[in-house]
């Protein structure tokens, strides 16, 4: 087993390759080992993803491991351990895992937004003198050599007077551990993280301090007239992706299923109609907070694509839909009605569309309506709600209609039971907004 300091920390880490059932027997000693001599005399260490496999894999691995608590989010999980060795006298150990899911396949994520923050959570966790850490990917030097490479970078950027060697690191850590940091790919992530981290800095606010660091973010800066709100909006553009770098083959081989050429659904997140040969639809996936996937931003449909957005509601079973958009807007058609009138039916080539229940409500309209595929003979349930009171320039000056919006949102997932984070496709929201990186993003 390999140990080594991070650079400027004093706390010890432990590299570990995927754990597989050849392996444990050989790991059995050192861990209990270690486990004794280092962990439990600190009593608390993170770990990246090892007792649950042990346990998978070598069910007769003296120990007793209790699971009390798990924190499922879109980009991470944390999972709270009990570890108690069967023949010690010694008390349980307490152990937090931080297991990282939004890293690829293949290559290395598309942004370092998410890397960072789960770095931030894992460091407020481990406090100085804790016991080491365990880290590890599949190997232990590609992903792991990345996140260490970036966590002795950050350090370095605090100690020693915002000096940036990431080579530097990179050559030492491989003097512990050969081949740290694998491809030149994870190499130029390491840059863009460090990068991000440097121009964005901290922008989390403490939840009991938000109302007062609020107003001091309306203040002006007497030498550039700016409040800090404009400050980091500016910051917020300046390294968020133009629509020109995105790929987006696939909408613009669409150009009539598009309302415009701008801010087009990218490859990578477009949602696919199921079984059709021409399969793209303007619209894109967004993930949640705690679910991948949660919600879907939908282009307001036209006439010619209201049949493929029944289809999606359909096939990918969506509970509520969220217009954001009246149908008309300065004298221009914005939305086409994709449903029918009270009372009434709409048919959509194989789409049958009933409108069970309208109900106005201050600020909005819910209206239930149901899908029929009649091909298939399946039928699928889904809210609309409609806001009413949002101004064709994106400004909303009603705000308690999007907390009442949410709030029905939220009591029809429990309602329906489709809140299942191992399902998120059950509980999308669709925005329908011509205007997608206007309302859509701020709802």
């Amino acid at each position: 087993m390999l140990h080594f300091h991070l650079s400027m920390l004093l706390n010890l880490k432990i590299m570990l390759p995927g754990v597989t059932p050849s392996k444990i027997r050989n790991l059995k000693s050192n861990l209990l080992y270690d486990y004794n001599s280092v962990v439990i005399q600190k009593q608390i260490y993170e770990c990246s993803n090892l007792f649950q496999l042990i346990q998978e894999y070598d069910p007769d691995f003296p120990k007793s491991i209790g699971t009390s608590q798990n924190l499922i989010l879109a980009d991470y999980t944390t999972r709270e351990f009990s570890v108690q060795l069967s023949e010690s006298s010694e008390p349980a150990l307490s152990v937090t895992q931080f297991h990282f899911t939004a890293w690829p396949d293949h290559g290395v994520p598309d942004y370092a937004t998410s890397l960072l923050a789960f770095h931030k959570k894992v460091k407020k966790h481990h406090k100085r003198g804790m016991g080491p850490m365990i880290v590890h990917c599949s190997a232990g030097v590609g992903r792991t050599g990345t996140l260490i490479t970036i966590d002795c970078v950050l350090e370095q950027l605090q100690e020693e007077e915002k000096v940036v060697d990431i080579a530097g690191v990179i050559i030492h850590l491989r003097t512990q551990r050969m081949k740290m940091v694998q491809s030149l790919e994870q190499y130029m992530f390491i840059h863009d993280a460090i990068l991000e981290a440097v121009t964005c800095g901290d922008t989390q606010i403490d939840a009991s301090l938000f109302s007062r660091r609020i107003t001091e973010m309306s203040h002006r800066y007497p030498q550039t007239q700016l409040t800090e709100y404009e400050n980091q909006f500016r910051v917020l553009e300046k390294v968020s992706p133009k629509p020109c770098e995105i790929p987006r083959n696939k909408a613009l081989q669409h150009p009539f299923k598009n309302r415009n050429d701008y801010y087009l659904p990218s490859d990578d997140w477009g949602v696919v109609l199921r079984g059709d040969k021409q399969d793209y639809i303007h619209a894109t996936f967004v993930n949640g907070y705690k679910q991948k996937r949660a919600f879907i931003i939908a282009q307001s449909p036209m006439e010619s694509t209201a049949r493929d957005f029944w289809k999606m509601v359909h096939d990918r079973k969506c509970g509520v839909i969220v217009m954001l958009c009246d149908l008309l807007e300065d004298g221009q058609e914005t939305c086409y009605q994709y449903w029918p009138v009270r009372g009434g039916m709409a048919q959509f080539r194989e789409y049958t569309v009933d409108l069970m229940e309208e109900k106005p409500v201050k600020g909005f309209v819910m209206r239930t309506l149901v899908v029929v595929n009649e091909k298939a003979g399946s039928a699928h349930q889904v809210v609309q709600l409609h806001m009413t009171n949002w101004s064709p320039d994106g400004s909303c000056s009603h705000l308690a209609t999007i907390t009442s919006v949410i709030n029905e949102m939220s009591a029809i997932q429990r309602r329906t039971g489709k809140q299942s984070y191992h399902s998120p496709l059950q509980v999308c929201m669709w925005p329908v907004c011509v205007r997608l990186v206007l309302n859509s993003g701020m709802m």
